[in-house]
Protein backbone atom coordinates (compact mmCIF):
# COMPACT_ATOMS: atom_id res chain seq x y z
CA UNK A 1 0.00 0.00 0.00
CA UNK A 2 2.59 1.85 1.05
CA UNK A 3 4.40 1.86 -2.16
CA UNK A 4 1.25 2.01 -4.25
CA UNK A 5 0.75 5.48 -2.43
CA UNK A 6 4.97 7.02 -3.34
CA UNK A 7 4.10 5.40 -6.80
CA UNK A 8 0.64 7.62 -7.38
CA UNK A 9 2.22 11.07 -5.69
CA UNK A 10 5.53 10.62 -7.81
CA UNK A 11 3.08 10.52 -11.46
CA UNK A 12 1.10 13.57 -10.18
CA UNK A 13 3.93 15.57 -8.67
CA UNK A 14 5.25 16.92 -11.28
CA UNK A 15 1.95 18.09 -13.00
CA UNK A 16 1.98 19.83 -9.39
CA UNK A 17 4.94 21.22 -9.51
CA UNK A 18 4.59 22.17 -13.55
CA UNK A 19 1.26 24.42 -12.27
CA UNK A 20 3.28 25.76 -9.32
CA UNK A 21 5.88 26.92 -11.92
CA UNK A 22 2.72 28.78 -14.34
CA UNK A 23 1.41 30.02 -10.84
CA UNK A 24 4.59 31.60 -9.36
CA UNK A 25 5.51 32.59 -13.67
CA UNK A 26 1.73 34.59 -13.47
CA UNK A 27 2.31 36.18 -10.52
CA UNK A 28 5.64 37.69 -11.45
CA UNK A 29 3.84 38.88 -14.40
CA UNK A 30 1.19 40.58 -12.58
CA UNK A 31 3.85 42.05 -10.09
CA UNK A 32 5.74 43.38 -13.29
CA UNK A 33 2.44 44.48 -14.32
CA UNK A 34 1.48 46.58 -11.27
CA UNK A 35 4.79 48.47 -11.16
CA UNK A 36 4.34 49.89 -14.27
CA UNK A 37 0.67 50.91 -13.61
CA UNK A 38 2.46 52.27 -10.32
CA UNK A 39 4.77 54.19 -12.65
CA UNK A 40 1.97 55.48 -14.67
CA UNK A 41 0.26 56.97 -12.38
CA UNK A 42 -2.61 54.91 -12.16
CA UNK A 43 -3.78 55.41 -8.85
CA UNK A 44 -4.66 59.21 -9.55
CA UNK A 45 -7.34 58.04 -12.32
CA UNK A 46 -8.11 54.83 -10.34
CA UNK A 47 -9.30 57.27 -7.15
CA UNK A 48 -10.59 60.33 -9.68
CA UNK A 49 -11.98 58.99 -12.88
CA UNK A 50 -13.13 55.59 -12.23
CA UNK A 51 -15.44 56.94 -9.68
CA UNK A 52 -16.77 59.29 -11.96
CA UNK A 53 -17.40 56.38 -14.26
CA UNK A 54 -19.00 54.44 -11.92
CA UNK A 55 -21.56 57.48 -10.64
CA UNK A 56 -22.50 58.15 -14.37
CA UNK A 57 -22.81 54.12 -15.13
CA UNK A 58 -24.81 53.21 -11.99
CA UNK A 59 -28.48 54.64 -12.95
CA UNK A 60 -28.46 53.18 -15.87
CA UNK A 61 -26.98 49.31 -15.39
CA UNK A 62 -30.03 48.42 -13.46
CA UNK A 63 -32.74 49.02 -15.96
CA UNK A 64 -30.59 48.12 -19.23
CA UNK A 65 -28.89 44.66 -17.96
CA UNK A 66 -32.60 43.62 -16.31
CA UNK A 67 -34.28 44.19 -19.71
CA UNK A 68 -31.95 42.31 -21.08
CA UNK A 69 -31.84 39.48 -18.91
CA UNK A 70 -34.97 39.80 -17.57
CA UNK A 71 -36.21 39.77 -21.77
CA UNK A 72 -34.23 36.24 -22.37
CA UNK A 73 -35.86 34.81 -19.21
CA UNK A 74 -39.61 35.81 -20.52
CA UNK A 75 -38.92 34.48 -23.77
CA UNK A 76 -37.57 31.17 -22.50
CA UNK A 77 -39.96 30.76 -20.11
CA UNK A 78 -42.77 31.37 -22.79
CA UNK A 79 -41.22 28.89 -25.36
CA UNK A 80 -41.05 26.08 -21.77
CA UNK A 81 -44.70 26.94 -21.36
CA UNK A 82 -45.68 26.25 -25.10
CA UNK A 83 -43.76 22.41 -24.60
CA UNK A 84 -45.65 22.36 -21.73
CA UNK A 85 -49.21 23.12 -23.22
CA UNK A 86 -48.43 20.96 -25.99
CA UNK A 87 -47.05 17.65 -23.51
CA UNK A 88 -48.76 14.82 -24.36
CA UNK A 89 -48.43 13.16 -21.11
CA UNK A 90 -46.13 10.73 -22.90
CA UNK A 91 -43.37 12.16 -25.26
CA UNK A 92 -40.31 12.06 -22.79
CA UNK A 93 -38.41 14.75 -24.67
CA UNK A 94 -40.74 17.73 -23.95
CA UNK A 95 -40.35 18.04 -20.48
CA UNK A 96 -36.27 17.96 -21.18
CA UNK A 97 -36.91 20.58 -23.14
CA UNK A 98 -38.91 22.69 -20.91
CA UNK A 99 -36.19 22.15 -18.15
CA UNK A 100 -33.57 23.22 -19.97
CA UNK A 101 -35.54 26.39 -21.17
CA UNK A 102 -36.28 26.87 -17.49
CA UNK A 103 -32.77 26.50 -16.57
CA UNK A 104 -31.73 29.50 -18.34
CA UNK A 105 -34.67 31.39 -16.98
CA UNK A 106 -32.76 30.80 -13.57
CA UNK A 107 -28.98 31.41 -14.52
CA UNK A 108 -30.40 35.03 -16.28
CA UNK A 109 -32.75 35.55 -13.22
CA UNK A 110 -29.65 35.03 -10.37
CA UNK A 111 -27.19 37.01 -12.98
CA UNK A 112 -29.92 40.19 -13.42
CA UNK A 113 -30.01 40.67 -9.22
CA UNK A 114 -26.23 39.86 -8.58
CA UNK A 115 -26.02 42.73 -11.03
CA UNK A 116 -28.75 44.43 -9.34
CA UNK A 117 -26.59 44.50 -6.09
CA UNK A 118 -23.21 46.27 -8.11
CA UNK A 119 -25.46 48.93 -9.50
CA UNK A 120 -26.80 49.64 -6.49
CA UNK A 121 -23.66 49.50 -4.51
CA UNK A 122 -22.05 51.52 -7.35
CA UNK A 123 -24.89 54.20 -7.34
CA UNK A 124 -24.65 54.30 -3.17
CA UNK A 125 -20.97 54.75 -2.86
CA UNK A 126 -20.29 56.89 -6.44
CA UNK A 127 -23.40 58.96 -7.27
CA UNK A 128 -23.90 62.32 -5.81
CA UNK A 129 -27.17 63.37 -3.87
CA UNK A 130 -29.42 61.18 -2.68
CA UNK A 131 -31.84 61.62 -5.42
CA UNK A 132 -29.68 59.86 -7.95
CA UNK A 133 -29.46 57.13 -5.18
CA UNK A 134 -33.15 57.09 -4.42
CA UNK A 135 -33.22 56.41 -8.07
CA UNK A 136 -31.08 53.14 -7.98
CA UNK A 137 -32.40 52.14 -4.94
CA UNK A 138 -36.17 52.21 -6.53
CA UNK A 139 -34.78 50.33 -9.74
CA UNK A 140 -33.57 47.40 -7.52
CA UNK A 141 -36.82 46.91 -5.92
CA UNK A 142 -38.57 46.62 -9.20
CA UNK A 143 -35.95 44.24 -10.58
CA UNK A 144 -35.84 42.31 -8.18
CA UNK A 145 -39.70 41.97 -7.97
CA UNK A 146 -39.32 40.72 -11.82
CA UNK A 147 -36.66 38.24 -10.89
CA UNK A 148 -38.99 36.82 -7.84
CA UNK A 149 -42.02 36.56 -10.19
CA UNK A 150 -40.04 35.43 -13.11
CA UNK A 151 -38.70 32.56 -10.32
CA UNK A 152 -41.76 31.65 -9.20
CA UNK A 153 -43.14 31.21 -12.63
CA UNK A 154 -40.44 29.16 -13.18
CA UNK A 155 -41.60 26.77 -10.01
CA UNK A 156 -45.21 26.54 -10.74
CA UNK A 157 -44.44 25.27 -14.03
CA UNK A 158 -41.99 22.80 -12.79
CA UNK A 159 -44.79 21.66 -10.65
CA UNK A 160 -47.12 21.37 -13.45
CA UNK A 161 -45.17 18.97 -15.15
CA UNK A 162 -43.65 17.26 -12.11
CA UNK A 163 -47.22 17.21 -9.46
CA UNK A 164 -45.49 15.49 -6.83
CA UNK A 165 -43.36 18.73 -5.74
CA UNK A 166 -45.61 20.64 -3.56
CA UNK A 167 -43.21 23.50 -3.02
CA UNK A 168 -44.14 26.97 -2.89
CA UNK A 169 -41.00 29.30 -4.18
CA UNK A 170 -42.46 31.84 -1.10
CA UNK A 171 -41.16 29.12 1.27
CA UNK A 172 -38.46 30.29 3.30
CA UNK A 173 -36.92 26.36 3.35
CA UNK A 174 -38.25 26.05 -0.47
CA UNK A 175 -34.10 24.81 -1.48
CA UNK A 176 -34.75 22.18 1.99
CA UNK A 177 -38.08 21.22 0.67
CA UNK A 178 -37.13 20.66 -2.73
CA UNK A 179 -34.41 18.73 -2.34
CA UNK A 180 -36.54 16.39 -0.20
CA UNK A 181 -39.23 16.23 -2.88
CA UNK A 182 -36.74 15.49 -5.81
CA UNK A 183 -36.01 11.78 -6.54
CA UNK A 184 -32.50 9.98 -6.95
CA UNK A 185 -31.73 10.68 -9.95
CA UNK A 186 -32.57 14.48 -9.69
CA UNK A 187 -30.41 14.65 -6.37
CA UNK A 188 -27.64 13.20 -8.02
CA UNK A 189 -27.76 15.46 -10.66
CA UNK A 190 -27.93 18.33 -7.39
CA UNK A 191 -24.65 16.73 -5.98
CA UNK A 192 -22.77 16.56 -9.01
CA UNK A 193 -23.56 20.39 -10.21
CA UNK A 194 -22.88 21.10 -6.38
CA UNK A 195 -19.41 19.57 -6.42
CA UNK A 196 -19.06 21.01 -9.71
CA UNK A 197 -19.84 24.95 -8.28
CA UNK A 198 -17.50 24.23 -5.35
CA UNK A 199 -14.28 23.27 -7.05
CA UNK A 200 -14.81 25.93 -9.08
CA UNK A 201 -15.05 28.22 -6.33
CA UNK A 202 -11.92 26.58 -4.33
CA UNK A 203 -9.81 27.55 -7.47
CA UNK A 204 -11.16 30.64 -8.32
CA UNK A 205 -10.70 32.03 -4.43
CA UNK A 206 -6.77 31.76 -4.50
CA UNK A 207 -6.29 33.59 -7.46
CA UNK A 208 -8.64 36.44 -6.40
CA UNK A 209 -6.68 37.03 -3.21
CA UNK A 210 -3.70 37.28 -5.29
CA UNK A 211 -5.00 39.41 -7.88
CA UNK A 212 -6.40 41.80 -5.21
CA UNK A 213 -3.10 41.63 -3.24
CA UNK A 214 -1.14 42.75 -6.28
CA UNK A 215 -3.50 45.38 -7.08
CA UNK A 216 -2.77 46.44 -3.73
CA UNK A 217 0.22 47.68 -4.10
CA UNK A 218 -1.07 50.02 -6.76
CA UNK A 219 -4.49 51.00 -5.61
CA UNK A 220 -5.66 51.76 -2.18
CA UNK A 221 -7.59 49.10 -1.90
CA UNK A 222 -7.14 47.98 1.79
CA UNK A 223 -6.90 44.99 3.89
CA UNK A 224 -11.28 44.51 3.55
CA UNK A 225 -11.70 42.92 0.19
CA UNK A 226 -8.92 40.49 0.69
CA UNK A 227 -10.45 39.65 4.17
CA UNK A 228 -13.94 39.15 1.96
CA UNK A 229 -12.10 37.03 -0.24
CA UNK A 230 -10.87 34.38 2.11
CA UNK A 231 -13.79 34.47 4.28
CA UNK A 232 -16.33 33.28 1.41
CA UNK A 233 -13.18 30.83 0.79
CA UNK A 234 -13.49 29.64 4.62
CA UNK A 235 -17.29 29.28 4.47
CA UNK A 236 -17.30 27.42 1.62
CA UNK A 237 -14.49 24.82 3.46
CA UNK A 238 -15.53 24.80 6.54
CA UNK A 239 -19.05 23.58 5.41
CA UNK A 240 -18.12 21.31 2.95
CA UNK A 241 -15.75 19.80 5.36
CA UNK A 242 -18.25 19.31 8.63
CA UNK A 243 -21.10 18.33 6.48
CA UNK A 244 -19.13 15.40 5.47
CA UNK A 245 -18.32 14.66 8.79
CA UNK A 246 -21.70 15.03 9.82
CA UNK A 247 -23.11 12.36 6.65
CA UNK A 248 -20.16 9.92 7.55
CA UNK A 249 -21.90 10.42 11.06
CA UNK A 250 -25.14 9.54 9.90
CA UNK A 251 -23.92 6.49 8.11
CA UNK A 252 -22.19 4.77 10.74
CA UNK A 253 -25.19 5.26 13.06
CA UNK A 254 -27.45 3.47 10.04
CA UNK A 255 -24.89 0.48 10.29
Amino acid sequence: MNTTNKNLNRRALPKFLLWVGIGALVGFCAGLASGILGGLNAEEWVSVRLPAALGAVAPWGIPVTSAILLGVCLGQYRAAKKLCDSWDGEDETAPDQADQRLNIVLLCSSLAMILDFLFLGMGVLYTEGMATAAVTVAEMLVSCALVVLAQQKTVDLTRRMNPEKQVSAYDSKFQEKWYEVCDEAERAQIGRASYRAFRAVNRFCPFLWLALLLLSYVFPIGLMPLAAVLLVWAVLEVTYILECIRLSRNKEAAQ
